[in-house]
C-alpha cells in the first residue's frame, strides 16, 4: 500500500474524515490498494456484521415527477403496473414474509412526489400493525413528506425514512426537473427533526462525472447520513436513460471503494441494479457494502433472500441489524 494511502487510511481509522483533496490523492490509485484500504475501515467499523432489508412496492405508477430512471413517471410510456396502496393485511403479510426469513428491516415505498395525508395515517395503520406482530424495523419511502407527516411515521413504529439524493446537486437538473436538490435535501431534516433516521444514496450510471459522485458523498457526510444505498442504473425501456452504457465492474467497485473512504462510518447498502451485477456483486462485499436490499426492486428483479443469506454466509459475515 502506498505510503499517501496508509497515511489517509489511518486518518480514517482514527475516527477523522478525509478532505476533497485527499479523495483526489486516492481516487484513481489501483483497485487493489483501494480494496485492501476499505476492508480494513469496514472491518474496524462494522465487524463482519451485514443486515439485509426488503420493501415493499405499496402503490405504484403515475407519478408526477420526471426523474428520467424511473418507470414509474406518467411523464414517459413504460410497461409498469400501475396499482393502488395496499391495503393493511398485505402488508401485514408481506412483513411477516421477511421477518421471518430473517430479514432484518421492512419498507413500503411508494409512487409520488408525496403521499397525501389520507394515505399518510393510512400507511401508518400498516406500520403499527406490523411493529407489534413483529419483530422487525421498519422504514418509510414516501417522498418529500413535511415534519407533520414523520411525526405521524415514527409514532407508529417506523425508525428510519428513505429519501435518495440521487446524485450531486450540480448533476441533478440532468436528472428531474419537477423537484429541486433543496427539496429533497428540506424533507431529510424534517425527517431527522422528527428523530428519525434517514437512508439516503444515489444512482449511479445516469451520465454524472466521478466528481458528481464524490459531490453526492460529501454531501451525505454532511447531513450525517449513516445508510446509504449504492444503485447501478438498470435502463428501463420507455425512459430518457434507456439507451445508456451500464457501468462496467470495475468502475462499480472504485465507487464503492471510494464511498467507504469518504463515509467509514455508514452503512454502504447494494441496492437497485444488483440483477445487473450479480457475477460480481459478492466481490464488493470487501470494497466496502455491508447491507443489501434482498429480493424484488420496485420495478426490477432482484435476487431471492436465501441466495442474498447464501452469500453473506458464504463470505463470512455475520447477519445482522448493524446501524439502529
Amino acid at each position: 500500500m502506498s505510503k499517501q494511502l496508509q497515511d489517509i487510511k489511518n486518518k480514517i481509522l482514527n475516527g477523522g474524515f478525509i478532505s476533497r483533496d485527499e479523495v483526489n490523492q486516492i481516487r484513481d490509485l489501483p483497485l487493489d490498494l483501494l480494496k485492501e484500504s476499505a476492508k480494513e475501515i469496514t472491518k474496524k467499523f462494522f465487524s463482519d456484521k451485514f443486515e439485509l432489508c426488503s420493501i415493499s412496492n405499496g402503490k405504484c405508477g403515475r407519478c408526477t415527477e420526471n426523474c428520467k430512471f424511473c418507470a414509474q413517471s406518467k411523464a414517459f410510456k413504460t410497461d409498469v403496473e400501475v396499482t393502488p396502496l395496499k391495503d393493511v393485511d398485505t402488508f401485514l403479510e408481506e412483513a411477516s414474509y421477511n421477518a421471518t426469513r430473517g430479514v432484518h428491516r421492512f419498507s413500503i415505498v411508494t409512487s409520488g412526489r408525496r403521499l397525501s395525508e389520507k394515505d399518510v395515517d393510512a400507511v401508518c395503520l400498516a406500520y403499527a400493525a406490523i411493529k407489534k406482530t413483529h419483530n422487525i424495523e421498519l422504514c418509510a419511502s414516501h417522498g418529500l413528506l413535511k415534519y407533520e407527516d414523520f411525526v405521524k411515521l415514527k409514532e407508529s413504529g417506523v425508525t428510519r425514512i428513505h429519501n435518495n439524493l440521487e446524485t450531486s446537486r450540480n448533476f441533478f437538473p440532468n436528472v428531474c426537473t419537477t423537484h429541486t436538490f433543496d427539496e429533497k435535501i428540506e424533507s431529510i431534516k424534517a425527517a431527522q427533526k422528527a428523530n428519525l433516521d434517514v437512508c439516503s444514496g444515489g444512482i449511479f450510471g445516469m451520465g454524472e462525472s466521478f466528481d458528481d459522485r464524490i459531490d453526492m458523498a460529501f454531501t451525505l457526510q454532511e447531513l450525517n447520513i449513516k445508510s446509504v444505498p449504492i444503485n447501478i442504473l438498470n435502463p428501463i425501456k420507455g425512459t430518457p436513460f434507456e439507451n445508456l452504457d451500464i457501468l462496467k465492474e470495475d468502475e462499480i467497485k472504485r465507487i464503492v471503494a471510494i464511498y467507504r473512504h469518504i463515509l467509514p462510518k455508514s452503512v454502504l447498502r447494494l441496492a437497485g441494479g444488483r440483477i445487473l451485477i450479480k457475477d460480481f456483486a459478492n466481490s464488493l462485499y470487501d470494497y466496502g457494502i455491508n447491507a443489501m436490499i434482498t429480493g424484488d426492486m420496485l420495478t426490477t428483479c432482484g435476487l431471492s433472500i436465501q441466495s442474498d443469506i447464501s452469500s453473506v454466509i458464504q463470505n463470512e459475515r455475520k447477519l445482522s441489524i448493524i446501524d439502529k
